[in-house]
């Protein structure tokens, strides 16, 4: 508003345009709140409480353990750990026997012996290298390069 009074004031600014002297403002597109990426899902109401877990006790009594003496406890606490421990001992080797394992390789295959039933046409092989020659592909003979030698002389005996 202050910028605009001024100008206003200014009798050669009044007729025109005041775009350049008003400040830009950059318009921010407000985005509407997202919603959450996870979304809870409420669980269906059931007036009952879950079931109570069994406690140490009533498992044992369920596997029989209860009533075994304390040195059969541990002994079969002992095998168990005994089996975990082999388990993991064999997954260790067999991972460490991997590195020396020879990848496959592939059959070596024999190289075929030339066929002696397929014979040599000599003739067909003479026309295509008269062919190649008369188009001359590649470098040239030693007869065309002296030809080029002797115009290009010439050439500069000319100038």
């Amino acid at each position: 508003l202050m910028i605009k009074r001024e100008l206003a004031k200014d009798s050669e600014l009044r007729s025109q345009s005041w775009e350049r002297f008003l400040p830009q403002f950059k318009h921010k597109n407000v985005n509407k709140r997202k919603e959450p990426k996870k979304k809870t899902v409420k669980k269906e109401y059931t007036p009952f409480p879950p079931p109570q877990p069994e406690s140490q006790i009533d498992k044992e009594l369920a596997s029989g353990e209860y009533f075994l003496k304390a040195s059969q406890k541990k002994r079969q606490k002992m095998e168990a750990v005994k089996a975990k421990q082999a388990e993991a001992l064999s997954k260790r080797q067999e991972e460490r026997k991997k590195a020396f394992i020879p990848p496959k390789e592939k059959p070596v295959v024999k190289p075929k012996e030339a066929s002696t039933e397929t014979k040599i046409d000599v003739a067909a092989i003479k026309e295509k290298v008269k062919k190649a020659k008369n188009k001359k592909l590649g470098a040239l003979t030693a007869e065309e390069v002296k030809l080029k030698m002797e115009a290009d002389e010439k050439k500069k005996k000319k100038k």
